[in-house]
């Protein structure tokens, strides 16, 4: 690691030693707006006829050193009127700069593929987030910090745990295959890399896998502090050129450069603490026990069916005089404490970039952690004035300590709240309770540790051979180790010792190993082809190679019960995966500008891939783009500012996953010891097509009153057609499922982009930023005769009641179905009914019949961000929110059938359910709420009627789960140069930021965010037993020299 280190700050050495030469004349200042008077960060300031530059700092500030008294300064920014300045006698020059209307336009974006476009020019949406607006709140997961951040972005998070992962999906889900990702493309600099979210290791527990243990998804490997900008890549023809592999989306990630001569230094250092953001709401008047018998809680568990506290302390003396809390027990305050420090500089021309940065969180549920150690080198060089190259260098090493989040919570539910969870442990060392594994003790114990080191580089090579003739070509590489170890104690042979999970121990070894290798070469055209018309053809070819293989050993049946080393397990299972990929692809783009207002784009690619059978795997899809910037042609009142109309349309491809074409084989070993083959229960299909997705999109974008206000408007349609799904087969065929083409998904909704600075005065600035999207979707045909497809059997884990999601021809995507309260008449589904209520009094459940209950996409997403400067003073908030959909709560679930929700307390009660019988008469029948015999000396319910009825039931669990959050907060202050050291620093900053610190929701239990589904999935239909979200705190110190 050392040396690691060494190699990525030797350039800063080198650079340095440059730097050493005669000082003439040094000159300070500020810059500032003259609108405002604001100080402006990033302004180039450079002397006219000379390599030498610098930019301001954060508070505007900048020093720079000049050959003599007839040195030009010359002050350019974006957005403002290039400056120059005669600097004379002079030693301190402010600059002012005035805003320049006509060169916002120049704004440009990054496409990716190395080409860079002005924004006006483009027929289609993106939207971009600059590296300081995504950092405001010092999230340290990329995908977290774009949260509320981007329209028609759907951000869903696995939970607030150390190094969890997060999921993005743009414009909705549009594959009725809930096993097929939904991600985007990711690319950083030019290279694609890999967003994977692997369980692999994660569902092993001594033959009980309860649910994976979220481990994080690769894009967390990203230091969003060495971002610069982020372009959100929406539509077909946005992505078109990156083909089937950008069918989703493109996240197009540009990280810091070096700009300028001389050197900027910044130090950063956070610390902040954590806790759970929303616990649920439990009853403190009855105690541990069943049928109002009590329990002391000798072995830890029971539901909390017993009597009153006071009544339980007659009978136990030693009865605690309040219950505990276990959740409040359970769960600690978890911190995490981030450094880093970069170095920029450079010539004009060799400038570099170069980060290292440290980050350790511990998790609020006990046991979990995460550390992430990165290093980047960013260097772009000018060998002649036609070639230009640049290399790009990032290493990661990351992992912690996993635990599965949903047999914490439902051990702790099991847990007698009579009993303190978190008081455990003998002085032998072993669990003092024999009912099941305490949580707390299976988090310390039950342990998957990962250890992932990754690099990703990159190469550039551009050659201008003649004004109107460009080369250039990009080759880059991802790859990674990601090493797991899952350990668990056997039992140790004490007397009464009993371990639930792993009671004869596991050790298991996961190791994976993934590469993916692209290189991309493009020839660029440009030419005017008449005095109006300028055109630019860029022809280009793609090679994309993956390979990714997976190797597991566990052993079990411990020798010594705490010795972990495969050595030591009597019973040993090995077993390996290989799988490869590659993709070639032929593109080409051509562009013509008329008269600078009129943009046209034509786009064709077409893709040979190795996962489809060669009569089909090549295949050729176009797209067009028209941006029409009305406002540089029309003659429009002054107060309306740059206006486009956009519109676009776009095929795009996508291919089947790896042997979905042929047949798989495994190893299979038999009770002798013999090792054979098994035939997968998948069966290869050859005939294979492509799928394919046609995308509409329409768009008006309009500024006022001088840019201080402006919308992006965007209405999107999408169909995808001949859908590679699994399909399940008959059992005779000797497989289960297969691979087809079949099904259609239509999407289409709208997003808006809202953008204002309502208060721009010298000492006091606003500004405000809003971001709204809806998407509806629907499921227009099915694989052959199927009318619906269920994928999630059990989307989170129930007590009882029957739930599942599937897909249904004409419904929307993600319906959650289950059993239900039936009503009176001819359809037993009717909620305007009257509840159908049963001889027993109690209201009549529909068994195995189920029924829509509500659906896992929200109606709509939004957020909006407010960012006041005053001062030195800085004052940011988000706001976002999601609202409108349902989510099945299976903690609940389970607490329902335990006694803990607060409206259990009706227990002792008598009830008249309001319905009618059978026979359509009213109801009158009084029923006991509690359990066993009732004062009057009936048994109505053995078990009462939340254990007996309520939760064997879905629907009262599929709760609304719609949420707003004050998702971030953060003030900051720059503190004044002339308090800090002359000649040292340069500016320095102190923040404190809060996040997630208010959360509105009807949601029982936990923050309903959080997702139980790990964050590759498509299924996201519960959030009972999920990692909780946590609350922080963050104290921030950014300096620089």
């Amino acid at each position: 690691m050392r040396k690691i280190f060494t190699l990525l700050f030797l350039p800063f050495i080198f650079f340095l030693s440059l730097t050493v030469q005669a000082q003439v004349k040094n000159i300070t200042g500020k810059v500032t707006s003259s609108e405002d008077g604001m100080p402006l960060p990033g302004v180039g300031i450079k002397v006219k006829g000379t390599s030498t530059s610098v930019i301001s700092d954060q508070n505007g500030n900048f020093s720079i050193t000049v050959p003599g008294t007839n040195s030009v300064l010359v002050a350019t920014f974006i957005g403002f009127v290039t400056q120059e300045i005669t600097v004379g006698s002079r030693s301190t020059i402010n600059v002012t700069l005035v805003s320049d209307i006509n060169n916002l336009q120049e704004v440009v974006i990054n496409t990716g593929l190395g080409i860079t476009r002005q924004k006006k020019s483009l027929g289609y949406s993106a939207q971009g987030v600059e590296g300081e607006d995504l950092n405001f709140n010092h999230q340290s997961n990329l995908l977290n910090a774009l949260q509320g951040k981007v329209a028609g972005a759907t951000i869903t998070s696995v939970g607030g745990g150390p190094g969890q992962g997060s999921s993005i999906r743009i414009r909705g889900v549009n594959s009725i295959d809930a096993n097929t990702s939904g991600d985007p493309l990711y690319v950083i600099d030019g290279v694609q890399i890999d967003n994977t979210t692997s369980t692999f290791g994660a569902t092993q527990n001594g033959g009980q896998g309860f649910r994976a243990r979220s481990v994080g998804n690769r894009a967390s490997d990203v230091n969003p502090e060495d971002i610069e900008t982020i372009n959100i890549l929406k539509g077909g023809a946005a992505t078109a050129l990156y083909g089937l592999r950008g069918a989703n989306g493109v996240v197009v990630i540009t990280t810091k450069r070096g700009k300028g001569s001389g050197f900027q230094v910044n130090f950063s250092n956070t610390y902040g603490l954590d806790e759970i953001n929303k616990m649920p709401e439990v009853q403190t008047t009855y105690t541990s026990g069943v049928v109002g018998n009590y329990n002391n809680g000798s072995n830890g568990i029971g539901p909390a069916w017993g009597p009153t506290i006071a009544e339980a302390k007659l009978i136990d003396p030693s009865h605690p005089d309040k219950l505990f809390n276990n959740y409040e027990r359970a769960y600690e305050t978890g911190n995490q404490a981030k450094s880093s420090i970069s170095v920029a500089g450079g010539s004009e021309t060799i400038r570099f970039f170069s980060s290292a940065s440290t980050l350790f969180q511990k998790g609020i549920m006990p046991g979990t952690d995460y550390k992430n150690l990165s290093a980047r080198l960013n260097t772009d060089i000018t060998i002649s004035p036609k070639i230009k190259a640049g290399v790009n260098m990032n290493f990661t090493n990351s992992g912690g300590f996993r635990y599965s989040p949903d047999r914490f919570g439902e051990s702790l539910t099991y847990w007698a709240p009579r009993v303190d969870v978190a008081d455990y442990v003998k002085p032998d060392g072993t669990q003092k309770y024999v009912g099941t594994n305490n949580p707390v003790w299976g988090a310390k114990n039950n342990r998957l540790k990962d250890n992932v080191n990754r690099f990703i580089g990159g190469a550039n090579l551009s050659y201008q051979a003649l004004p109107w003739l460009n080369f250039s070509y990009r080759f880059g590489v991802d790859t990674y180790s990601d090493n797991r170890v899952a350990n668990s104690p056997a039992a140790r042979g004490v007397p009464g010792e009993v371990t639930y999970d792993n009671s004869t121990g596991l050790i298991g070894e996961y190791n994976t190993n993934f590469r993916t290798l692209n290189s991309t070469f493009i020839a660029t055209f440009s030419s005017k082809i008449t005095a109006d018309i300028n055109g630019t053809l860029r022809l280009g070819h793609e090679l994309y190679n993956r390979r990714y293989k997976e190797t597991r050993t566990e052993g079990t049946q411990f020798n010594i019960w705490n010795f972990y080393n495969l050595a030591n397990a009597k019973a040993l299972s090995v077993g390996q995966s290989l799988s490869q990929k590659r993709l070639q692809g032929i593109f080409g783009e051509a562009t013509f500008d008329y008269k600078d207002f009129l943009f046209l784009t034509l786009t064709g690619r077409n893709d040979i891939t190795s996962t489809l059978s060669k009569s089909n795997r090549s295949f050729f899809y176009p797209s067009a783009s028209l941006s029409y910037v009305f406002s540089d042609q029309l003659k429009l009142p002054e107060w309306i500012g740059q206006s486009k109309l956009r519109f676009s349309y776009a095929k795009l491809g996508k291919d089947a996953n790896e042997y979905s074409t042929s047949y798989g084989f495994g190893t299979y070993t038999l009770p002798a010891g013999f090792t054979g083959l098994s035939i997968s229960s998948n069966l290869g299909n050859a005939d294979l097509r492509p799928e394919f997705t046609n995308t509409y999109d329409a768009g008006l974008e309009m500024s006022f009153l001088k840019n201080r206000l402006g919308f992006d408007f965007t209405f999107y349609y999408s169909i995808s057609k001949d859908q590679i799904v699994q399909s399940q087969i008959s059992s005779t065929t000797g497989y289960i499922t297969t691979s087809v083409n079949a099904g259609d998904i239509r999407n289409r909704g709208i997003e808006l982009v809202l953008r204002g600075e309502p208060i721009k005065a010298t000492n006091f600035s606003w500004d405000v930023l809003l971001n709204f999207s809806m998407n509806r979707n629907k499921v227009l045909t099915m694989p052959g005769d199927a009318t619906e497809y269920v994928y999630g059997a059990d989307i989170s884990r129930s007590y009882g009641s029957g739930i599942t999601q599937k897909i249904v021809k004409g419904q929307s995507y993600g319906n959650i179905y289950g059993n239900y309260f039936m009503h009176y008449g001819p359809n037993p589904e009717d909620p305007n009914a009257p509840l159908l209520i049963g001889a027993n009094g109690y209201p009549v459940s529909s068994g195995t019949a189920f029924k829509l209950l509500g659906n896992s996409q929200p109606d709509w997403i939004g957020g909006i961000t407010n960012n006041f400067r005053y001062k030195r003073f800085n004052l940011s908030t988000l706001i976002d929110a999601r609202w409108g959909f349902e989510k099945y709560d299976g903690m609940e679930n389970f607490h329902s059938a335990f006694g803990l929700p607060k409206y259990t307390e009706n227990r002792r009660t008598f009830k008249v359910f309001e319905g009618v019988l059978a026979n359509g008469t009213p109801n009158t029948k009084s029923v006991w709420m509690g359990q066993g015999m009732a004062p009057d000396g009936v048994v109505y319910s053995a078990q009462g009627y939340y254990r007996d009825v309520y939760r064997l039931l879905a629907e009262p669990f599929v709760q609304d789960a719609s949420w707003i959050k004050l998702r971030s907060i953060s003030l900051g202050y720059a503190i004044p140069t002339a308090w800090l050291p002359k000649k040292v620093f340069r500016s320095a900053n102190l923040s404190v930021t809060a996040n997630n610190i208010l959360l509105h929701t009807n949601f029982y239990g936990l923050d309903p965010e959080s997702s139980a589904f790990n964050s590759g999935s498509n299924i996201d239909g519960s959030a009972g037993f999920t990692y909780p979200a946590a609350r922080s705190i963050l104290f921030t110190l950014n300096v620089g020299l």
